[in-house]
């Protein structure tokens, strides 16, 4: 079977390939959040598998202002995204699918930081697919993107960074090594 090329696609596959995107990383949150303890980990991963209708109205809102007002169609029952299996794009989109099948089994830190990965990983992709279209629509939809991973991702990584560092106020034996050693 051949396959479309890249820049071939379609800014309705673009769109559908990124709602994918989102639906995958929503199952990723709630597959982990069902394992993690209670706690600020567990409630976060929770929101973020809460907000992927959020996101995928977006992402809907971004085809419609790129679409003069229109309507995304059911992508349902769109013909076009039926023949999206058979999109270079797709393809490439498989390679963001190394986090998103692992699990963490309970433990936050490596949840936080799959999930981190997987953001950078997506925040990566889409810059470089933003890089390799002409349609203005699918650079702009892809540089969107692009920016809310980052935002995703720095997110998770500040989490990540307290649940390892903690607050100046949960170590305060830290400040007084350093004096000790003035001395």
């Amino acid at each position: 079977m051949a396959f479309k090329p890249i820049k071939k696609t379609t800014f309705l596959e673009a769109v559908a390939a990124c709602i994918q995107h989102e639906t995958e990383v929503f199952e990723f949150y709630e597959r982990h959040s069902e394992s993690l303890p209670e706690g600020p980990i567990k409630n976060l991963f929770i929101q973020l598998a809460e907000d992927v209708d959020d996101h995928i109205k977006m992402i809907a809102d971004l085809y419609s202002e790129v679409k003069n007002g229109e309507s995304l169609p059911n992508l349902k029952m769109a013909s076009q995204i039926h023949k999206f299996q058979a999109t270079s794009l797709n393809i490439l989109m498989r390679r963001l699918d190394r986090n998103k099948g692992k699990q963490a089994v309970g433990d936050e830190l490596e949840a936080l930081n799959m999930a981190r990965q997987e953001h950078e990983d997506a925040s990566d992709f889409f810059q470089r697919m933003a890089d390799k279209f002409e349609d203005p629509g699918v650079k702009y939809l892809f540089q969107k993107l692009a920016n809310f991973q980052e935002e995703n991702r720095i997110l998770l990584e500040s989490y990540s960074t307290y649940l390892t560092q903690g607050t100046p106020y949960s170590q305060p034996a830290a400040y007084w090594e350093d004096e000790s050693l003035e001395r």
